[in-house]
């Protein structure tokens, strides 16, 4: 004989409308609580922690770590580190932080005079460079008619201190670039681009 087996119906208890939407208010305020609650994002940035006179390598400088909320235009992390041989240009008391627009690089320790090329992409590895570059300075002169132009390297290893494409209406498409330069160096780079083409070679590390 067969025997039926009937499921029994089972209810779950009807929630009403209002309650579950102030169930999820109240969720949503809870969350919007703790966003605000929570304290803003801190970054860690040098100071100096005495009087840092101008030209003295960060190095062997008292230098203090802050934290602040805005790191904007000032030098960010936990230590000096790379940036040990680095100087600052201007002094600075003790508390003031430390800005990247201050800093100076070694080599323009021994190149302190800055000089401006405008050149032609083509001219200036098609404007791929930044501070921080080395390149090699290639001149190339012409010489009477039906010999060859003669190309020689004039400097080696110059320093980027700046370089950008110029937007500027007259001189659009332009890469323009300061290089570091002593006194030696100054007088070579401005009769070049007198009297030849100039050309730069981007020194890979």
């Amino acid at each position: 004989m067969a025997v039926g087996v009937r499921p029994m119906a089972w209810s779950l208890p009807r929630i009403e409308r209002k309650y579950l939407v102030a169930g999820i208010l109240a969720a949503a305020s809870a969350v919007l609580v703790l966003v605000l609650t929570q304290p803003p994002e801190r970054t860690a940035v040098l100071v100096a922690g005495s009087d840092i006179p101008a030209g003295v390598a960060l190095a062997g400088a008292d230098v203090d770590i802050r934290m602040v909320e805005r790191a904007d235009g000032l030098v960010v992390g936990d230590s000096v580190g790379d940036l040990g041989a680095w100087s600052l240009s201007v002094p600075l008391g003790e508390g003031e932080p430390l800005l990247a627009s201050l800093l100076r690089a070694p080599e323009m320790v021994a190149s302190p005079n800055l000089l401006a090329l405008a050149l032609d992409p083509e001219h200036a590895v098609l404007g791929v460079l930044s501070a921080g570059d080395f390149v090699d300075v290639y001149l190339t002169t012409e010489t009477a008619l039906g010999t060859a132009a003669e190309t020689q390297r004039i400097a080696s290893g110059v320093y980027i201190v700046e370089a950008h494409v110029s937007q500027d209406p007259v001189d659009r498409g332009k890469v323009q670039i300061l290089v570091a330069v002593d006194d030696d160096l100054a007088p070579v780079l401005t009769s070049a681009g007198r009297s030849g083409t100039i050309d730069l070679v981007k020194v890979v590390p």
